[in-house]
């Protein structure tokens, strides 16, 4: 909870794929108390979340940004087995968008403002950076924070000459004092802002400073964090991002609006339910109200259907801007190649002939990642045997007191028998 005498951060948590839930969430604060973006002392980020605080303080547009994370969904979701398939990279990708679409001179923008969480490979703690002296310095603890073991590969990158990996693994929600910072999760938990479990009967754990509900809607958010739903799904992510955004306002006497209560209904996973009480809805200072009801919105019609109860006034408390960029960015851009293999025909046909076309696939994916390895090898083959070395020493001095204990209780036990 922010403390206006003291001042306040925020720390958002990683979350994978979910980090739609951050954008809508700092839109809501970013309209309603800019304050609380202007003024914050820090803001904190682990994996998804320092992402979110790199593209938020740069400055990238909301439509772009949106547009830049649908289409990192729609490149996961394009093959048969998804982000597991050899020839997705997820490195590759944000190293690439982020090059394009961060400003030369990031690095000054956010030093100082911003602590990226980093988990060292050496020791597995975790550590905070803070000041950057590059735009690439500022790439690599990005993509430090965001590498998952095994799943986004086998070798982990490097920052300033040390390796690292998901800053999740050590600290998931970050910050220097817990009391004075505001925390953002897409999580069921006990967190400022974030969904909440109506019955009290629930029980609750803290995994990497970062607590959660012991519930099944985790679950499918867990299992949706790494393999992503349709961006349809993501969109109203976003938008309950949103919504508990303005709840935390209302809570705290901030934002004099009507707080949705949005959660997962256990039957139907992707459906979010929302049970709205019937409260008049009056138009906050500064915030733009719907000019009309927009029919025909391929994500509002997908709201409709998933949203239960349906109140047509959840139009006027969700922001225009940010449903409109949505729709925009959820719309199928695809051509008429990319419909086709929508048919399920031929979706039935491609898994048919997966075992014939993977392991080809796989082929050509595995010499594309050997030839991007190539800069990177001397380094990673150092590192490697540095490791070894490492693990092997670590062995025999714990092996050696052992087999030397051994060897002198053997040499008793031959003296006692000669004896």
């Amino acid at each position: 909870m922010h403390d206006l005498e003291r001042g306040w951060s925020l720390s958002f948590s990683g979350c994978g794929f979910l980090g739609f839930y951050h954008i809508g969430a700092t839109r809501c604060l970013s309209e309603r108390a800019p304050h609380l973006l202007r003024d914050a002392r820090m803001f904190f980020g682990a994996s998804a979340g320092a992402l979110h605080c790199v593209t938020f303080l740069a400055g990238i547009p909301l439509d772009r940004t949106l547009q830049i994370l649908t289409d990192l969904v729609r490149n996961a979701r394009s093959r048969n087995i998804g982000v597991l398939h050899p020839s997705f990279n997820l490195g590759r990708y944000l190293r690439e968008s982020l090059h394009r679409h961060l400003p030369a001179n990031i690095h000054q923008l956010i030093s100082g403002k911003i602590c990226i969480s980093l988990t060292r490979v050496s020791d597995w703690e975790n550590v905070l950076v803070s000041d950057f002296q590059s735009k690439e310095e500022v790439v690599d603890a990005l993509l430090c924070s965001s590498f998952i073991p095994f799943f986004c590969g086998f070798i982990p990158p490097s920052f300033r000459g040390m390796r690292y990996v998901d800053g999740g693994a050590s600290d998931n929600m970050p910050s220097f004092d817990a009391r004075t910072t505001i925390t953002v999760s897409p999580f069921y938990g006990e967190h400022d802002i974030s969904p909440k479990v109506k019955s009290m009967n629930f029980l609750s754990v803290d995994v990497t400073n970062l607590n959660l509900c012991l519930c099944s809607e985790n679950l499918y958010l867990f299992s949706r964090a790494l393999f992503p739903p349709d961006v349809k799904v993501l969109g109203e992510i976003c938008l309950r991002g949103y919504l508990d955004a303005v709840r935390f306002l209302e809570e705290n006497g901030i934002c004099d609006r009507p707080h949705p209560c949005l959660s997962l209904s256990p039957e139907e996973p992707e459906a979010l339910v929302c049970p709205w009480e019937t409260v008049s809805l009056e138009a906050s200072p500064g915030v733009a109200a719907w000019p009309m009801k927009p029919e025909g919105d391929e994500l509002l019609d997908h709201l409709r259907l998933n949203l239960l109860p349906w109140d047509e006034s959840i139009l006027e408390t969700l922001s225009p801007k940010l449903t409109i960029a949505l729709s925009e960015a959820v719309k199928h851009r695809g051509g008429y190649m990319s419909k086709i293999r929508n048919f399920l025909p031929v979706k039935i046909m491609s898994y048919m002939m997966l075992p014939c076309t993977l392991p080809v696939e796989s082929a050509v994916a595995v010499v594309q990642r050997l030839v991007m390895w190539l800069p990177d090898l001397p380094d990673d083959i150092q590192w490697l045997q540095s490791v070894t070395s490492q693990v092997c020493s670590r062995v025999v001095t714990h092996l050696l007191p052992t087999s030397r204990l051994a060897e002198s209780l053997a040499h008793h036990g031959a003296l006692k028998s000669v004896s």
